[in-house]
């Protein structure tokens, strides 16, 4: 159980699950809304995926790679990043967004989802027809989540693409082993060429499959500090599969902006003034 987290309580961050017949492809749906005094911001780590913003409220910003864009549109697509993904607020927010899972989305897309990396755009003119789902969604609150089931089987049933049959498979080994394996490994596993795994992840994640094994990696390494169930930060980095401690540092800012030295600090901090309070299950 993950301890509280004040500053997505304070915009009022929300999860929800998709129908069954998507999750194999949305990871989730979210809502932020609130009314703010002064300016708040995000961070997102990468999870080796995309998404859809889509806005209610005032504009807002988003800044990748210390580029920031305004996103006036009432549907922003975010792409998939290596560094964090920080989402600047004022004032009133009110949003809804669309998580794909890692390979999720490369059935709802005709683009290439390579095209899409590092990226956040302007996607209300699109062939997805995405103004009529938000006024939809602008007139019944209470029924988003259902909107957007529908909105996206519908796009699925158009769809004449299919995943590969090991691209899931793939991704959950990944998973299971927490990025703590190689490519190598992959090919061995499951019997096909590391040049067949390169080409199923650039042309169905739109990244390289040593990035993705990275991002996993990372983001279990992130989620063990956020447990504070550490005993060093050094002993974390070597039963996540770092060998190395200026590796693992170097590895950290690179995905978190931060060391991980910091980010526990911050962690441990918040924890203690909220009294360790956890999210309840």
């Amino acid at each position: 159980m993950a301890y509280f987290n004040k500053e997505l309580d304070e915009i009022g961050f929300k999860l929800y699950e998709p129908c069954e017949k998507l999750k194999p492809y949305i990871l989730n749906y979210w809502k932020i809304e609130a009314n703010l005094s002064e300016k708040r911001s995000l961070k997102i780590l990468t999870d080796g995926s995309l998404g859809f913003v889509i806005n209610f409220a005032n504009p807002f910003f988003l800044e990748v790679n210390q580029k920031q864009m305004l996103c006036s549109s009432t549907v922003t697509l975010m792409g998939q990043t290596k560094s964090p993904t920080i989402m600047n607020f004022n004032n009133k927010i009110e949003a809804f967004g669309i998580r794909f899972n890692p390979a999720g989305a490369y059935r709802f897309f005709d683009e290439e989802l390579s095209s899409f990396q590092d990226r956040n755009i302007d996607y209300k003119d699109s062939f997805w027809n995405f103004m009529e789902l938000f006024e939809k969604q602008k007139i019944c609150e209470e029924q988003r989540v259902k909107l957007c089931d529908e909105f996206l089987l519908e796009r699925l049933a158009l769809s004449k693409k299919e995943n590969s049959k090991y691209t899931f498979e793939i991704i959950d080994l990944i998973n299971k082993r927490k990025g703590d394996i190689s490519v190598e490994e992959l090919s061995s596993y499951f019997d096909i060429s590391v040049r067949q795994i390169e080409r199923i992840f650039k042309k169905e994640l739109g990244l390289t499959v040593k990035l993705f094994i990275r991002i996993i990696r990372l983001r279990n390494t992130r989620d063990k500090i956020s447990s504070l169930k550490v005993d060093t930060l050094t002993n974390t980095a070597y039963d996540n599969g770092f060998f190395d401690q200026a590796h693992f540092i170097k590895e950290f800012k690179s995905f978190m902006s931060e060391t991980p030295k910091n980010y526990y600090s911050n962690k441990l901090q918040m924890a203690k003034e909220l009294n360790y309070k956890k999210y309840k299950a």
